[in-house]
């Protein structure tokens, strides 16, 4: 590549990686740049790991064993996952958008598979016989100490799991223009991000309070699986001239040709039309998803600001299937509040406990839209409850006689999210399925439980 980036990878100070390695030329330049700077970026477990997503006949399976191959050549340990693709063919919506989806559970499941005596650190160093064993996803664990260092991002690099892809550049510049083109927010305009959670029921804004010795803090940070995306300041070409300069070879996929599949279009039409009218058209799409980014951060600290003050909590129930105390659970919860149902309802009461859920304190929410009564809030509202792990579509919360413009329902479902206003709280609850979501909602409630909507 043109520039280095070591000392950017190094300022993440990431000590064990699982790469996500699908054969193509950008897995096979980062798989081939992370290990040729191993010792420079301080990095003491790698892993290369990929999904056969059993869409493509040949191919996929040549794919798979390309990348084995390099992986053991390079004495690297690798991990393969095999999806159903004819029930990614079967599922609702875009094929395009399932398989993704499913290639990102599949390597979080590889994380979970793998252990944490791969990816997370303990107390100790171990090698087994069979390390560096690069035809075998069961190479022995290997740990280490912490840091003396005891930051809470210091924790973050060594305690998660990190999952690193190969997105670049112009995977940045399509997904902005695949943005623009069907409409997006402040949010959206911000692209693929360099570094976010996939997997964890605490977000890391949420551990701060918790002393960094406390067994629960280390429990929790080691739940924490990331996605680092160290390549989307680099353009594919920068990436071919980096393959050709260290004589790699990769496999192309012959479905990233076909234009019929939206993003394909974007790469293959109308991103180099756009190159060849505006030159450097990709690096300015970059630049705005950059500047976007940091315009995000801003709002979201003013929003804290603001909405922060009628957060009461934020209480994340891991699953519960099978607990006896789970009912307990449930109805403890909602404090005094009691759900009203029949002895048929009682046994499925489990399944109705929500894995994350906030309540707002109604009265100071009311207060604050009142302060702010010729402001609309209703976007910057929604933006908040999303960074809270809440997510709702554009104009959801709107209401244009409302204080601020924020109308929040008395009841409401999206997907697996639901609404309640509970006397002078309201709560915002996820669920694992919109059923539950949908049941937890219909379940009879006393009529006083419910108050005027705001």
């Amino acid at each position: 590549m043109t520039f280095d980036l070591v000392e950017h990878i190094r300022r993440h100070g990431f000590k064990r990686l699982l790469l996500a390695v699908s054969g193509g030329l950008d897995s096979i330049c980062l798989a081939h740049y992370f290990i040729e700077n191993r010792d420079a970026l301080g990095i003491e477990w790698l892993g290369i790991a990929h999904v056969h997503h059993g869409l493509r006949v040949g191919t996929a399976d040549r794919d798979a064993a390309f990348v084995e191959e390099f992986a053991k050549s390079h004495g690297v340990p690798f991990f393969l996952k095999r999806l159903d693709g004819e029930a990614l063919k079967a599922a609702e919506g875009s094929l395009e958008e399932n398989a993704r989806d499913a290639r990102y559970k599949a390597l979080v499941e590889i994380v979970d598979a793998i252990g944490d005596s791969r990816l997370r650190g303990n107390d100790s160093v171990e090698r087994g016989d069979d390390e560096n064993n690069g035809d075998s996803g069961t190479e022995a664990g290997m740990t280490t100490s912490a840091q003396d260092d005891n930051s809470l991002s210091s924790f973050v690099s060594r305690l998660s799991s990190i999952i690193v892809t190969a997105h670049h550049a112009n995977d940045q510049a399509e997904t902005m223009l695949m943005r623009l083109k069907r409409g997006t927010t402040l949010a959206g305009l911000r692209g693929i991000q360099a570094l976010r959670q996939a997997q964890g029921p605490y977000r890391l804004e949420n551990l701060s309070n918790f002393a960094q010795n406390d067994e629960s803090f280390v429990s929790r940070l080691s739940s924490l699986v990331y996605i680092y995306r160290p390549f989307l300041n680099v353009t594919r070409a920068e990436l071919l001239e980096y393959a050709r300069k260290n004589k790699l070879t990769w496999c192309e996929d012959e479905s990233n040709a076909d234009v019929k599949f939206a993003r394909n279009k974007i790469r293959h039409e109308i991103l180099p039309n756009l190159e060849r009218e505006c030159p450097g058209a990709t690096k300015q799409l970059c630049r705005i998803a950059g500047l976007a980014d940091k315009a995000y951060a801003k709002v979201m600290v003013k929003c804290e600001e603001v909405f922060g003050k009628a957060l009461q909590n934020k209480i994340v129930i891991p699953e519960q299937v099978g607990d006896d105390n789970a009912v307990g659970k449930c109805t403890g919860f909602f404090g005094e509040t009691r759900l009203r149902m029949t002895k048929q309802e009682d046994s499925s009461l489990v399944s109705i406990i929500p894995h994350t859920s906030i309540s707002l304190d109604k009265k100071k929410l009311n207060k604050i839209l009142r302060e702010h009564a010729n402001a609309d809030l209703s976007e910057l509202f929604r933006l908040w409850l999303s960074e809270l792990g809440f997510r709702f579509p554009i104009g959801f919360f709107y209401g244009p006689k409302e204080p601020g413009h924020v109308k929040i329902p008395v009841r409401a479902v999206y997907r697996k999210r639901s609404i309640v206003k509970i006397r002078h709280t309201i709560k915002f609850c996820e669920f694992c399925t919109p059923e539950d979501a949908q049941k937890f909602v219909s379940c009879e409630m006393n009529e006083k439980d419910y108050n005027e909507s705001t």
